[in-house]
């Protein structure tokens, strides 16, 4: 049976391995490395508030980003129709950047935070730069995210360069690093012939499933982000800095997961048409792998010795230090829960999908807020691990009791009359 299963195992890693996938996981490790270099440098050279202010601030961005997947760049994908339906979609993106970029701006204002000023005057460009990035992997030439990549990390290594030589400050590494990603997308856009122009243009059905997805992402997933606003505003942003600096250290790690879960995806969507028990099993096969791949590295971050972590975050690391099994454990959650979650996008299980993440949303906010109030950072990381756990089981049973429905509905159609 072992045997059997490696076979299973190493077949699956063949197919995920060759072409996209391979040049998803490069684009992945060259996006990991930009992004942790901003929060090395942004978290060394802040105080705790400071680092808590900067991860408010990157998570308005990551929640534009996402937001922008689950609206549009997924069903580009999902579709598989090439590049021309692609370039329609980017009107949406431009669309989704720039309202989201008003709600940030605002905030900025409102709060006087400079990152949160500068996070906002990037979005349009970033959530772009991300969209055309995830369709050039998906359904267009993997080279040119490749060429993105290498330009942006070139510009952020210059910017932190300059960060830790004490030239400038981490406001300003992270305005550089803001303004980079925007430029190229906007520059990526022109070349490629890719309208920037805010605008949507998609029929009822689509525009109905762009706001399904959208608003489950925001309640589930977007819920996440927005917690720790409000644990920004309940507990303060030292909390938020010391659960940041812990994620800090987990950067390449959640990139890693972040990546392979984009492949995760496409990869049901070629199955969609074997039977409900093939699924299934191809959905525990993936994540059995993702998972399997993922633990030494989540094992060498949950066991980074003190003068490693030292030398990384400086002062902060202690405040760090004691998160990082928690939120080790939380990154590896996260894995089941995208396996789930994209089986039923792919179904189009729209009324499962915003039922299992109404619950979710709901919990999350108040369930992290009241563990970062009583205690602290250590609480708000615990409340981090139970709501991981619940949305793996919540988004794994939902595809499981799913299948199981198609499958006995087929069996009765397959029965004589």
């Amino acid at each position: 049976m072992l045997a059997v299963h490696s076979r299973r195992l190493g077949a699956l890693a063949g197919r995920l391995g060759r072409g996209r996938a391979s040049r998803a996981l490069t684009v992945g490790g060259l996006s990991s490395a930009g992004n942790f270099l901003v929060a090395i440098s942004v978290t060394r050279l802040e105080t705790v508030d400071g680092v808590g202010r900067f991860a408010v601030a990157f998570s308005f961005y990551v929640l534009a980003s996402g937001l922008t997947r689950a609206a549009v760049t997924d069903s580009v994908l999902a579709a598989g129709l090439g590049t021309a339906p692609a370039r329609e979609a980017s009107r949406r993106v431009a669309a989704v950047g720039a309202a989201a970029a008003v709600a940030v701006v605002a905030g900025g204002l409102a709060f006087d935070s400079p990152y949160l000023l500068i996070a906002g005057t990037a979005l349009p460009g970033l959530v772009l730069y991300d969209y055309l990035k995830a369709v050039s992997l998906g359904v267009g030439s993997p080279g040119l995210a490749f060429r993105m990549e290498v330009c942006w990390l070139g510009l952020t290594v210059a910017t932190v360069a300059l960060g830790l030589w004490g030239v400038v400050g981490p406001v300003v590494v992270f305005a550089g690093w803001s303004a980079g990603g925007a430029l190229l997308g906007y520059a990526t856009a022109w070349r490629c012939r890719y309208p920037a122009r805010p605008g949507w243009g998609a029929d009822r059905a689509e525009s109905r499933r762009a706001a399904a997805f959208g608003t489950q992402f925001l309640i589930t997933t977007g819920s996440a982000q927005l917690a720790l606003t409000a644990v920004a505003g309940m507990a303060g942003t030292a909390v938020v800095g010391a659960l940041s600096a812990g994620r800090t250290v987990l950067g390449p790690m959640n990139l890693v997961v972040a990546t392979a879960s984009a492949l995760i995806l496409p990869y049901l969507s070629r199955e969609r048409t074997a039977p409900a028990a093939a699924r299934r099993r191809a959905a525990v096969r993936l994540g059995v792998l993702v998972t399997t791949g993922v633990v030494p590295l989540a094992l060498a971050v949950a066991l980074l010795p003190d003068r490693v972590g030292t030398m990384l975050l400086g002062g902060n690391w202690d405040v760090a230090r004691s998160l990082l099994p928690l939120l080790v454990l939380e990154s590896l959650l996260a894995v089941p829960a995208a396996v789930g979650f994209a089986g039923l996008r792919i179904e189009g299980a729209t009324s499962r999908t915003v039922v299992a993440g109404t619950v979710l949303g709901v919990l999350r906010v108040p369930v992290v807020v009241a563990g970062a109030v009583f205690l602290g950072a250590t609480g708000a990381a615990c409340a981090l691990v139970v709501m991981a756990l619940l949305s793996a089981l919540a988004w794994c049973h939902a595809y499981h009791l799913l299948l199981r429905r198609q499958g006995r509905a087929r069996e009765l159609t397959a029965q004589p009359a």
